[in-house]
């Protein structure tokens, strides 16, 4: 099998996946033949985990971005409400069904099902009575036969991001959990502010990767404009995340600059989603070719199967491959094995047990230097945890000292907009602050996983030389195969095809799935848990209406009694703005101060160290257990067959032999899906 696989389709990728999970399927029943019980289990997880396995793409953008209308484009129906004012209220999930209905799940832990004509009474915030009712409502999941979802693609359409705050954090919850993200973006105002922010603070360097950014409302430019719009849309991107980058990795590090090499250009599209819904409702070919859609959905089809959906064949013919490989060597051992004389045998099976000890030996020093490496990375990020929150009360203290303020902001009627203006500048710059801060701490963290997993690929070398110790014990050189030792020339060069690794893939490909801001494996949140758990906006609550606000107000009462004398009412506001906000400072140090003393940011540190690196132990004894007890439990097996002196005939000879040349072609069938895959994917 010769010919390269082209990934960049649905089709040729859920074929590709089902050709692979059916040979897991066949070595699923040959582990079982041959009592391999735990590499057996493993397979049947695999399995399990791929037939439950979907892309998630969620749709996010600024509210009044033409969001719902993208996916309606997508769908090709009017399937979800748009309107000219914010609509969507709630996350809504379009999944595939051949019937048509609503599944609505509410906050209460409550789900009805629904007809699908009543979703925007659910979900929008178009009349009074359907945004009180969206208030209940976690998710509404459109159950509905859709072309586009029959590839085991959901799509997320997300409130507007900067709607209000709460819906806000309602579209970031959700972004660690999903594939891939759209980012809508509006061609008549590319880039607010917010969306600036949002890029620069909230999406972490890895997610570039995964984001198709979508300029909407082409159509009504010059050919001329709307390639320098996408082109200064790009740039822009660049440089947001090439800056954040830098910050987060160090501009001289060696992780900048593998990023920097890596990150390739972002994926940029103009489109006109309500053009091409249109078109896709009336089946006018030129008027889709002209809203630019398709080269869209090219785009995310191979994103999410070219990009993401080789990640999932790469573990797949991993899987395959080494469970193939344990076959051949099972029965290799068996044949071998009981060809033996008992004495010699029982000698071969003291030292074999003596082996796997001391393998497991091996792998518990190995476990001690990881967590030497853990505590090391703890250690080595103390400096910055003893800072931590030096840092976030000098911002508090910069924003304080470089807000804006004159005389009229002392006024009563002024105060209060004042106060609370100066308390969300404080907020999102903290905000900014700590996130920076934690995701300096995780790529700190990440490097050292890193680091450990190359420095264990020796270890890893040592765990399968000494397999191949054990089964050369039981190689008998008198022997004279029955198949011409065609199966230990098919254990070489499996091997040597595909390496006796797979052993990290776990660790390396965790994390992907949620990447967005944070991810599984970040810190999800982490700036959040620190800050919008523990309030900020408590800030206003202390201050406002209190005895400082109190005395500045009798101050502010007072000033024009100096109205004639310009240098001394320069002089006396001065002094009054810089009385307010040394107070106000004072109220901002102290509330820090409680959450300092409430939320332990060191200890939450040491246990994302220690879980991070208990999850590459973790990975390391689930796939090194799979061969050894099951080598084991076969060395057992085989004891007692000889101790019970049982003869072993040419039909179980011929059963295994069959075994070792079906396994042997699934592994060629897998070798060349992983082939074509060797320059897709870097694992």
């Amino acid at each position: 099998m010769n010919k390269p696989y082209e990934y960049g389709s649905y089709s040729v990728y859920n074929e590709t996946v089902k050709n692979l999970t059916e040979s897991l399927e066949k070595l699923l029943v040959l582990s079982e033949q041959v009592s391999l019980t735990h590499n057996a289990d493993s397979i049947r997880d695999t399995i399990d985990k791929v037939a439950n396995e979907h892309f998630e793409v969620a749709i996010v953008g600024e509210f009044k971005r033409g969001k719902s209308t993208l996916i309606n484009a997508m769908l090709g129906e009017e399937v979800l409400p748009a309107d000219v004012l914010p609509a969507t209220a709630t996350l809504n999930r379009v999944t595939y069904s051949e019937e048509s209905y609503v599944e609505v799940e509410y906050k209460d832990g409550t789900s009805e099902n629904v007809d699908i004509e009543q979703l925007e009474n659910y979900v929008t915030k178009l009349t009074e009575e359907s945004e009180m009712k969206a208030e209940t409502v976690r998710e509404a999941t459109v159950h509905y036969a859709t072309d586009f979802c029959r590839n085991n693609v959901d799509i997320i359409d997300t409130p507007g991001l900067n709607d209000d705050e709460q819906m806000t954090n309602v579209t970031l919850s959700i972004l660690p959990e999903i594939d891939a993200a759209v980012f809508v973006i509006s061609a008549n105002s590319p880039f607010s502010q917010f969306e600036k922010d949002f890029l620069e603070k909230k999406m972490l360097t890895s997610d570039v990767g995964r984001i198709i950014f979508a300029v909407n409302c082409f159509g009504t430019f010059s050919k001329e404009d709307e390639n320098k719009i996408v082109e200064t849309v790009r740039n822009r991107i660049c440089r947001y995340v090439m800056d954040k980058a830098k910050l987060v990795m160090g501009e001289n590090s060696r992780e900048f600059a593998v990023y920097k090499r890596k990150i390739g250009s972002p994926k940029v599209i103009g489109i006109y989603a309500k053009k091409a819904l249109t078109a896709k409702i009336n089946g006018d070919e030129e008027m889709l070719k002209e809203s630019n859609f398709p080269e869209f959905e090219e785009a995310l089809e191979t994103l999410l199967t070219k990009e993401r959906g080789a990640i999932t064949l790469q573990i797949l013919s991993t899987k395959i491959a080494n469970s193939g490989t344990e076959i051949l060597n099972s029965v290799v051992l068996q044949e071998n094995a009981l060809m033996m004389e008992n004495d010699e045998f029982m000698d071969n099976y003291q030292k074999a047990i003596a082996e796997i000890d001391e393998i497991r030996n091996k792998k518990r020093e190995e476990f001690v230097k990881i967590n030497e490496a853990a505590n090391k990375v703890y250690d080595d990020l103390q400096p910055v945890l003893d800072d931590y929150w030096v840092k976030i009360e000098e911002t508090a203290m910069e924003v304080i000292d470089n807000f804006p303020m004159f005389s009229e902001d002392l006024k009563k009627d002024r105060l209060q907009v004042v106060h609370q203006k100066l308390t969300e500048n404080i907020r999102k710059s903290m905000e900014a602050r700590a996130q920076l801060i934690c995701e300096q701490i995780q790529n700190s963290i990440t490097v050292a996983l890193s680091n450990e997993a190359e420095r264990l690929q020796s270890f890893e070398d040592e765990f399968f030389e000494s397999i191949a110790k054990i089964q050369q014990m039981f190689s008998v050189s008198e022997k004279v195969s029955r198949n011409g030792g065609a199966v230990d020339q098919i254990i070489a060069s499996t091997i040597g095809s595909f390496g006796a690794g797979g052993l990290f893939i776990g660790f390396r490909e965790a994390g992907l799935k949620g990447a967005l801001l944070g991810g599984a494996t970040g810190f999800t949140g982490f700036y959040a848990l620190f800050f919008t758990a523990t309030s900020l906006a408590q800030f206003v609550g202390i201050a406002v209406g209190g005895p400082v606000t109190l005395c500045l107000m009798a101050l502010a009462g007072i000033a024009g009694t100096f109205g004639g004398k310009f240098a001394v009412d320069k002089f006396l506001v001065q002094e009054r703005i810089d009385k307010y906000k040394t107070d106000f400072k004072n109220q901002v140090l102290k509330q820090l101060h409680e959450m300092k003393l409430t939320t332990d940011f060191s200890e939450t540190v040491r246990k994302q160290v220690v879980n991070s690196f208990e999850g590459l132990k973790q990975k390391i004894e689930n796939e090194t257990e799979i061969i050894l007890r099951d080598t084991q439990e076969t060395l057992d097996n085989l004891n007692k067959i000889k101790a019970e002196k049982k003869e072993f005939s040419e039909k179980e000879m011929d059963r295994l032999h069959n075994i070792a040349e079906e396994a042997s072609d699934v592994l060629q069938n897998a070798y060349a899906v992983r082939r074509s895959l060797t320059g897709t994917v870097d694992i």
